[in-house]
């Protein structure tokens, strides 16, 4: 795993991130949960959505935190594990 945190160190500096910005767990969480819960391209679309919504949450200063709200990771996990269901 040491080379997938070169890489992303390696990514958040190409992007302009701040090292460490990338909650690399959180990530291979979300697309487990989508990849196995939904099917297996899920996961990258599922994960670009998060971040999407996180920097349009972000952008507009409306962060998790200050809504109550549980942020978009949890959100689009938790319609992961219930798509098979009645979602």
């Amino acid at each position: 795993m040491a080379e997938l945190h070169d890489w992303v160190a390696a990514l958040e500096k190409e992007l302009g991130l701040p090292p460490g910005t990338v909650d690399v767990r959180a990530v291979l969480d979300l697309a487990r949960d989508a990849a196995h819960a939904v099917e297996r391209p899920a996961a990258p679309v599922t994960t670009y959505a998060v971040g999407y919504a996180d920097g349009l949450a972000a952008a507009g200063g409306l962060g998790a935190a200050a809504s109550g709200d549980p942020d978009a990771a949890t959100r689009a996990s938790g319609l992961a594990e219930r798509w098979g269901g009645d979602a």
